[in-house]
């Protein structure tokens, strides 16, 4: 865990600051901010939630600055604030933009922290013991004995995960104020920083790992601002499952071995019992991933096996060891570690020996040869995850979910984001659309005459589609697709006809890709599903975004498939209405906000989807889009993009 924390102070500002007040110190401070009554009316909202103690979920189009519509009203509140994001890059806004505005408005000073997950860390003593142990990459040996935070995010490379591994801060190894490099560590150092922080600043899978362990991992806060609130649910299914793989038990047996010195008949059987397991499993596989729906008795042998390792770890006491240099406590944390390892194994095997209707289990084979493979065992439902303990965490007054999209159709939007996210009880809400003039900068592109996406004929018919509108936009695009399949075929069989730059992603990393296409006149970028989302292309460089299809989730995801399963189950609900189609609306609004990201921006969001107006669900979808002209024919695009230069 790391914590940058700051402080600053406005000496001038009255102590009597209301959010009004704010904005208008927010004008004086930024030559070009434009007054945005949304963005008022949103912040307005969120200090009521907070005042009063209950829920706020509210959706916020591009361009009203939800960021800064939370943070005032939750600095003013004078209560100590964890904000939290899914990406990288909102984070890094936060910190490097939204909050130093802040403090330079704020009547008080603010204290501010960045919290990142432990492991990101480097332990010292650790790293010194693995020193001793075996020979160390030069580069890593230098970055370590230099660094200011410890942070692997400062490292310009990325070491070998099975180093890290070993020398990362790990609370399972952790001997705390007995350590000897204790008042160096980086992670108590941001601990302490966190303690002083009025606003802290995490990811949701931090946010969610500290409400797994009942509060040991953030410390005690009074407002929650989760950002990105779209991915929350994903996020929780993660931090919630339990899982065992090959990788992960060779891991383990090689722990065992070195670190507690555990008995090789011991270590035998277990790589003896896993092995079996595995091949059994592969010889069951069918495809890459299969869904475990009934007892899998071979699992017993395994289950045993570690229980054995687990008992003999549980009765060693090491006084055999002289206890130089705390080496007795050290041996002691290492078996609790491995203790803690076995317990998940466990966990997951018992799910699979006997299944519970409320989790699903399936096996995935991750290479050709069946060397990698993996159990998982997720929820199926996380929103009681969520809502006992997230939103019942201790000494939490207010929570605020906001997304730019989280509501889709029906007479409340905001349902089914609400019940997958256990949110009850007194709710503030309120959708707010984007301030930009859609109707006016933007059509919306929608063919008529394209077969269904299941069509054999599709992607071919799809790619003459794509190559025609982008010679209307003159490249300026980013073409995304539902699946690395259609994205790799399509690219193939376009890209040599294009008369523009084109790159597809995995080309280069997505950072890259994004600076390439900023950069390169009229260029063309194939994307799937990291570029859906948390990528903002300013000015006419993106002037046309064309999306494949609907993107309903894939009917293989063993999670999605039994969540539906359990809707069906349901008289009174629709597997389609309230779960695959409200789905797909949040994941089609991310894709259709890379267009517009400022006032002067223009352009066409093409889908190719004939579902859109042929299906009788079509027109719920259009109604949550923003307020585009809708178009059926190119000649109508020509026309637009004649229009704009």
């Amino acid at each position: 865990m790391k914590a940058q924390a700051s402080q600053q102070t406005n000496p001038g500002a009255s102590e009597q600051f209301t959010v009004a007040q704010a904005f208008d110190a927010v004008k004086r401070k930024l030559s070009g901010y434009e007054h945005r009554q949304e963005q008022i009316d949103l912040a307005k909202l969120i200090e009521r939630s907070i005042s009063t103690g209950k829920t706020g979920v509210f959706e916020a189009g591009t361009g009203i600055g939800k960021s800064l519509a939370a943070l005032v009203p939750a600095a003013l509140s004078g209560k100590r604030v964890v904000v939290s994001t899914a990406t990288i890059s909102l984070q890094d806004q936060y910190i490097s933009k939204d909050i130093p505005l802040l403090q330079e408005i704020s009547p008080k000073a603010l204290n501010v922290a960045l919290l990142k997950g432990r492991g990101n860390y480097l332990g010292l003593r650790r790293w010194e013991d693995f020193q001793r142990e075996q020979l160390v990459d030069d580069e890593l040996s230098h970055w370590a004995s230099n660094t200011d935070t410890g942070d692997i995010s400062d490292l310009e490379f990325v070491p070998p995960w099975e180093v890290w591994s070993e020398i990362n801060s790990d609370s399972d190894d952790c001997l705390r104020n007995k350590c000897p490099r204790f008042n160096d560590c980086f992670y108590f150092e941001s601990r302490k920083a966190a303690e002083k922080a009025d606003i802290i600043v995490v990811n949701h899978a931090l946010l969610l790992a500290d409400a797994a362990s009942l509060g040991a991992v953030l410390p005690k806060y009074d407002v929650l601002i989760i950002d990105e609130a779209h991915h929350l649910n994903a996020i929780a299914t993660d931090a919630f499952s339990v899982g065992i793989t090959s990788r992960g038990i060779r891991r383990l047996a090689t722990r065992a071995l070195k670190r507690v010195h555990a008995p090789q008949r011991l270590i035998e059987d277990i790589e003896q019992d896993a092995h079996q397991l595995f091949h059994f499993l592969n010889l069951q596989l069918r495809s890459f991933k299969m869904r475990l729906h009934h007892p899998v008795e071979e699992v017993q042998d395994l289950i045993n096996s570690l229980n054995a390792l687990r008992a003999w770890i549980s009765e060693q006491t090491f006084d055999n060891l002289l206890d130089v240099e705390m080496e007795k406590e050290k041996l002691k944390l290492k078996a609790k570690s491995i203790i803690s390892n076995i317990d998940t194994y466990l966990k997951c095997l018992h799910l699979v020996l006997e299944p519970q209707l409320d989790w699903v289990t399936w096996v995935e084979r991750h290479d050709a040869s069946a060397s990698r493979m993996s159990i998982t065992s997720a929820p199926l439902d996380v929103s009681e995850f969520i809502h006992d303990l997230l939103l019942e965490r201790a000494g939490l007054t207010s929570a605020i979910f906001m997304s730019a999209t989280l509501a889709t159709s029906g007479e409340d939007p905001f349902r089914f984001f609400k019940q997958s996210s256990g949110i009850t009880g007194g709710v503030v809400q309120e959708k707010f659309l984007s301030p930009f003039d859609y109707k006016n900068k933007a059509i919306l592109y929608l063919p008529k005459m394209l077969p269904e996406p299941n069509a054999p004929d599709f992607l071919n018919l799809a790619a003459n589609e794509i190559e025609r509108i982008i010679e209307i936009s003159e490249g300026r695009a980013f073409i995304l697709f539902t699946s690395k399949y259609a994205l790799s075929t399509t690219y193939d069989a376009l890209a040599p006809r294009l008369p523009y730059p084109a790159q597809k992603q995995g080309d280069m990393s997505r950072q890259k890709l994004i600076e390439w296409f900023k950069s390169t006149p009229n260029a063309v970028l194939f994307g799937t599903s990291s570029f859906w989302e948390g990528v903002s292309v300013d000015g006419d460089q993106l002037s046309c975004v064309i999306i494949d299809r609907i993107p309903f989730q894939v009917p293989d995801d063993p999670v999605y498939e039994a969540r539906c399963e359990q809707v069906k189950q349901d008289t009174e609900r629709s597997w389609f209405n309230d779960l695959a189609l409200p789905h797909a609306i949040m994941r089609l609004k991310q894709g259709v906000g890379r267009l517009i990201r400022t006032q002067e921006d223009r352009g066409m969001v093409a889908i190719l989807d004939p579902r859109l107006t042929k299906k009788y669900y079509g027109r719920r979808v259009i109604e949550c889009l923003p307020p585009m002209k809708v178009i059926h024919n190119l000649n109508d695009a020509q026309r637009f993009f004649d229009a704009g230069k």
